[in-house]
């Protein structure tokens, strides 16, 4: 019989393959007590068999077996080969092609080119299923207790510290090599890809022995645990152990002015009152200018074209309901910014950014092409402008003069900036154009305009 010996460890701490080479000298022996051929010796080293990561042994095994090249497996232990049922059903559907045995040191041998041995063979990968979420379930838990008792666990040595006697203990010329980092990013500014450049011309590699790409200078750069400040899961949970190489103040100080770069704004702004405002009550698109054959200027949905409308009457139809709510006795309050809906957008904003940045990272570390990011990156950016428009209106609405709302409203309308103007219908209304059967004829009831902080639509 043609025999393929496949191994597998889910975590390798050591990075030795300590654990698959223990396996594969009991699946060796265990070929040799059968008379085995065996063709190939396969292996997936620190590759979890539950989280649906691609294993690119067990793939290949798939496809030897296809191709009639080997009739049996010889595994350690079946949970070694499947924990997943669909990798189950992907050996069984094999097997029942081309017939299939499992050869099991520490288990009984499965042969799935059976009924019975398909269900011997589910049974098994039922039962690992619900150890190995328990386990996982377990290990969550002692890790956050870890975490939160201010200990630092990691799987690969994180740059500028490693473990001795149990110890996490700096690595002095890596710490020194950070800390020179850090001040470069945070103090000066200086961008990651200039980092990366810098790190790899002067041979300095990574805790693998490798060269430095975007995504682990990220890492390096935003790793809280740098400022001995313990997490799990990405929160805070305490204070770690382990000495830091930089104090948590100046940590926290770096990140908020890290923050606030972030938040510059990137908008071009708008030169008309409902521009970038108003939205397509057919496909919800967001309305911009376009200019008609006869010279005028119409809003237009340019995401589908569904709505288009004279600019001039649509801009008196709003501006006659804003005059109207601005009369109304409660108008300052409502237009004032409330803080807490402005930290929000500045939280959207740092979140889109993060995101906008990561795809650009991804480009340079050669995971995506330029056009593939650049069509996941446009609903970010358009995002990421309807946020700077709207920050931008908070600040100008701080900024409009109590007298705005004394009796002459259109008098005083006529003085505001067209910045202003947009400010306050921003604050005040949610605009909706739709579609009507006659696009000459200008229908005022096709304007819908929702009041801010209602649910009625006019």
């Amino acid at each position: 019989m043609r025999a393929i010996i496949y191994t597998r460890q889910s975590l390798d701490k050591t990075g030795e393959e300590a654990g698959v080479t223990r396996q594969l000298d009991d699946c060796r022996a265990l070929a040799v007590r059968k008379g085995l051929d065996v063709i190939a010796e396969l292996s997936d080293n620190d590759t979890s068999a539950t989280t649906g990561v691609r294993r690119p042994a067990f793939d290949r095994l798939l496809a030897l077996v296809e191709q009639g090249d080997a009739d049996t497996v010889v595994i350690w232990h079946p949970d070694r080969l499947y924990r997943r049922l669909t990798d189950l059903v992907k050996i069984t559907d094999v097997a029942k092609d081309h017939g299939l045995t499992i050869l099991s040191v520490r288990a009984d041998d499965i042969d799935l080119s059976t009924p019975s041995g398909r269900m011997t063979a589910s049974i098994l990968g039922a039962v690992a299923t619900h150890e190995g979420e328990h386990r996982t379930d377990r290990q969550r838990n002692a890790y956050k207790q870890r975490a939160t008792a201010g200990e630092w666990h990691f799987s690969h040595r994180p740059f500028g510290y490693k473990r001795d006697s149990g110890r996490v203990i700096q690595v002095p010329e890596e710490a020194e090599v950070l800390h020179e980092v850090l001040n470069r990013y945070y103090v000066e500014e200086e961008p990651r890809y200039s980092i990366m450049s810098y790190l790899n011309a002067h041979g300095i590699l990574t805790p693998k022995g490798k060269r430095w790409g975007i995504i682990q200078v990220r890492d390096l750069l935003t790793n809280g645990h740098y400022a001995g400040i313990s997490t799990y899961n990405g929160e805070e949970v305490g204070r770690g152990k382990w000495e830091p190489i930089v104090d948590e103040k100046t940590w926290r100080a770096w990140q908020t002015r890290a923050a606030k770069r972030k938040r510059k704004s990137t908008f071009t702004a708008a030169k008309y009152l409902l521009s970038g405002i108003a939205r397509c009550g057919v496909c919800e698109g967001v309305i911009y200018t376009k200019k008609r054959k006869d010279g005028g200027l119409s809003y237009y949905c340019t995401t589908g074209g569904c709505v288009q409308r004279s600019l001039k009457a649509v801009d008196r139809l709003i501006e006659a309901a804003v005059f109207a709510r601005l009369k109304m006795p409660d108008s300052l309050e409502i237009l004032r910014p409330r803080g807490a809906s402005v930290e929000h957008l500045h939280a959207e904003r740092t979140e889109i950014q993060d995101r906008i940045d990561n795809l650009a990272e991804l480009v340079a570390d050669g995971t995506l092409t330029g056009q593939a990011v650049r069509e996941a990156a446009k609903p970010l950016r358009s995002r990421l402008k309807m946020i700077d428009e709207s920050l931008a209106a908070v600040e100008t609405v701080s900024a409009i003069p109590s007298t705005l709302f004394e009796p002459e409203v259109e008098r005083n309308w006529i003085s505001l900036s067209l910045p202003q103007k947009r400010a306050i219908i921003r604050a005040l209304m949610e605009i909706s154009i739709a579609r009507q059967a006659n696009p000459r004829v200008f229908q005022p009831e096709k304007i819908l305009i929702k009041w801010q902080g209602s649910s009625e639509a006019l």
